[in-house]
C-alpha cells in the first residue's frame, strides 16, 4: 500500500473575533489517501495555518520539505519510521510547537488506515479499551468577573454536569 495523497483542509467558523473564542473556532483536517483506497483522518489542534503550511510547503531543498511531500509513496502502515522520517524533515521549521502537532495529525490519520487495513479498532491496537464510560463536563472561558463565574457554574449545574472547566 502507498499515500497517494495528504490533504490538509482548514476549516473555521466564518466572522469570529478570535480573541474571544475558545479555541473550537478553526482546525486543521487532515485526510490521507491510499492506492488500495483507504483513507485515513486526523486532526490538528493547534494555530491551523502554520500547521498546515508545515504539511504543505513545496521541497525547497534536499533537507528542507514539507511533511507531505516526505509522505508520499511511502507504505503508511510503517507508522513509525514515517514518524522519524517527518521528525528528521522538520529540522530547518522545528521540532516543537506546530510541526509536532502537524506530525500527530498526520499520525491519528495513519493509525486511521492502519485500523481500517487491519479491520480492527485503533484503540484495541493502541492497547485496548480501559474505559466504557466517560464522565461528561461543561467547558467555558473563564469570565472576566466571579459573579459571572458563578453564574455560570449555577447554569452548568442546572443542566445536570457534575463537573467543569473555565
Amino acid at each position: 500500500m502507498k499515500i497517494t495523497e495528504v490533504e490538509s483542509i482548514y476549516l473555521r467558523i466564518p466572522d469570529l473575533d478570535a480573541s474571544k473564542c475558545d479555541g473550537t473556532q478553526d482546525t486543521l483536517m487532515i485526510r490521507i489517501h491510499t492506492d488500495e483506497g483507504i483513507t485515513g483522518l486526523g486532526e490538528v489542534d493547534s494555530v491551523p495555518l502554520v500547521a498546515k503550511a508545515a504539511i504543505d510547503a513545496p521541497p525547497s531543498h534536499s533537507i528542507a520539505t514539507g511533511l507531505k511531500s516526505l509522505l508520499i509513496g511511502e507504505n503508511p502502515l510503517e507508522i513509525d519510521r514515517l514518524w522519524d522520517k517527518m521528525y528528521r524533515g522538520t529540522i530547518y521549521f522545528g521540532r516543537s510547537g506546530p510541526a509536532i502537532h502537524a506530525m500527530s495529525g498526520i499520525d491519528m490519520a495513519l493509525w486511521d488506515i492502519m485500523g481500517k487495513h487491519a479491520g480492527r479498532p485503533v484503540s484495541e491496537m493502541l492497547g485496548g479499551t480501559y474505559r466504557s464510560q466517560l464522565k461528561a463536563y461543561a467547558s467555558s472561558l473563564m469570565p472576566d468577573t466571579i459573579g459571572e463565574a458563578v453564574s455560570l457554574a449555577d447554569q452548568f449545574v442546572s443542566q445536570g454536569y457534575r463537573a467543569m472547566k473555565f
